[in-house]
């Protein structure tokens, strides 16, 4: 485990974060998180391994956690360096991807093996030392799984300009935006169903046929009770919960085989043009291999999202079985640092009171050699080490990578936490930094998506390309230049979202 540094508003930021943090460019994620949750996937990336090429790792992760929103920033450096090591490594190696997928096949396996067998854990049963080492083995399981996140991370959002660049530059005679646009959506789509689509499409299965087999469904509900989960709080769904979609399916009218055929079938699809564009066009074997990668490492992404998922229920019954015992509250236990998990239980530290002002606001240091959590001034102080102010009010339109092609014009609903999901209303453009699996509800909704951050392996390129609808990512400023209820006009074929009235 990593070294650590817990300070309070009277102690200083040690000066290699000062360092770290100061003078660079930041990549930022918005959504539902608490520290307890985001740490061991820092210790994660920032881990030097035999598994990953060196420089991939990464080298500082920085996140403000308030009320169960996370503010996540990773160092521009980092994404630059990890991608370009697997740029340069995929001119030599065609290969590189499958080779990096089978290096983690037995971590991966191992956690999940941990949480298949989970259920069968009587945690009331255990010992208080028996309760610390299952936690113990949940951290280092998890942590071990999930040291590939930089290699992902870093290319995917250090590739998509990249990619976009030499494909345009080797397409050559293509003399409109949108039809490169949509080349290149199709280049870049997923050749694997996302968990969520498999979800999905065994539902429909149930719902298809009448009646409906209760054992069926609760073999379902065993299956994916989970699907909710976020880096911030564990529902377990019931098997009433998913009955209740069934029937809004059925009552909707809607032709659930055809829906079930268009996803079952989606990355054969996808697989199909994007061989026929290849025979088309003569793509060099670099951009080829790039393209491969990019395939690969968006099924990796989605499993290492799905794990995530999976963790978090661990977790909330390894925590909550440790607060039952020592009347803690569960929900101030998300703002422990891992290590504090066994002082907690042993020793009634940190204090009840710490951790409320954790919750009010905190701010978590991640890198190389230890963490750090601090709260009151020292919030401040790292944000103004670490930003400039700007302003965006002159600003009119914006600009960013087109992932899904087609135009669209509706009211603007920003969305920063899976709590303001509900307020997308249909034929709304959803507005975010970034959007998660936990959105689909709102996403559903949604006549386009524009998000601040992503590259071509994202949430929103892959989720926006399955439902058809135009997505424009990587706009950096998209949740500072609109606000609700500004009427704008999305051209996914040009990269352009347009303000046509301000909202009064």
């Amino acid at each position: 485990m990593l070294p650590y540094f817990v300070l309070h508003y009277i102690m200083p930021i040690p000066a290699i974060v000062q360092k770290k943090v100061k003078g660079t460019t930041w990549y930022h994620q918005r959504f539902d998180g608490a520290p307890l949750y985001m740490v061991p996937v820092c210790e994660a990336e920032v881990m030097r391994e035999a598994r990953k090429p060196a420089g991939t790792e990464a080298d500082v992760r920085v996140g403000f956690f308030t009320d169960g929103k996370a503010d996540w920033y990773l160092d521009m450096r980092d994404v630059r360096r990890g991608a370009r090591i697997v740029v340069e490594r995929a001119k030599h190696d065609a290969s590189i991807s499958t080779k990096l997928l089978r290096a983690w096949r037995d971590d991966e396996h191992a956690f999940q093996k941990f949480f298949d067998n989970f259920s069968k854990v009587r945690l009331k049963m255990l010992s208080d030392s028996k309760l610390l080492s299952l936690a113990e083995r949940w951290h280092t399981l998890f942590v071990r799984r999930v040291t590939s996140s930089a290699i992902i991370d870093h290319f995917a959002l250090g590739t998509d300009m990249l990619i976009a660049k030499m494909l345009r530059a080797e397409l050559g005679g293509t003399d409109k935006e949108s039809d490169f646009t949509k080349i290149f959506s199709t280049v870049t789509a997923p050749a694997h169903q996302s968990f969520i689509n498999k979800a999905e499409m065994e539902l429909l299965k149930i719902a298809i046929k009448l009646p409906s087999s209760s054992k069926q469904l609760a073999k379902y509900q065993q299956r994916y009770f989970w699907l909710h989960n976020n880096y911030f709080r564990a529902q377990e769904l019931s098997k009433k919960f998913f009955q209740r979609e069934i029937e809004r399916w059925q009552n909707s009218g809607a032709n659930l085989l055809a829906k079930y055929k268009q996803l079952r079938d989606m990355p054969a699809n996808n697989v199909r043009k994007k061989i026929q564009l290849l025979k088309k066009h003569k793509l060099s074997r670099h951009l080829r291999t790039l393209l491969k990668i990019s395939e690969d490492f968006t099924w990796w992404q989605d499993e290492r999202k799905r794990s995530t998922f999976l963790n978090i229920h661990l977790g909330s019954k390894i925590l909550g079985e440790m607060a039952r015992r020592r009347k803690y509250n569960p929900e101030l236990m998300k703002y422990l640092m891992p290590f504090e998990i066994k002082l907690m239980f042993l020793k009634g530290s940190p204090s009840v009171e710490d951790l409320r002002k954790r919750q009010r606001g905190c701010v978590m240091v991640v890198w190389r050699g230890g963490y750090c959590v601090a709260i009151g001034r020292d919030i401040d102080r790292l944000r103004h080490l670490m930003f400039t102010a700007k302003t965006r009010d002159a600003v009119r339109d914006v600009r960013g990578l087109s992932a899904s092609v087609g135009k669209a014009v509706g009211r603007v609903k920003i969305v920063g936490s899976v709590k303001e999901i509900n307020k997308v209303n249909k034929g709304d453009i959803l507005v975010a930094v970034m959007t998660r699996p936990d959105y689909i509800i709102g996403i559903k909704k949604a006549a386009a998506i524009v998000t601040n951050e992503g590259g071509i392996t994202c949430h929103a390129a892959i989720v926006s390309r399955e439902l058809g609808i135009p997505c424009i990512i990587g706009t950096k400023i998209a949740t500072e230049v609109f606000k609700d209820g500004d009427l704008v006009e999305v051209n996914a074929n040009h990269g352009v979202v347009k303000k046509i009235s301000v909202h009064k």
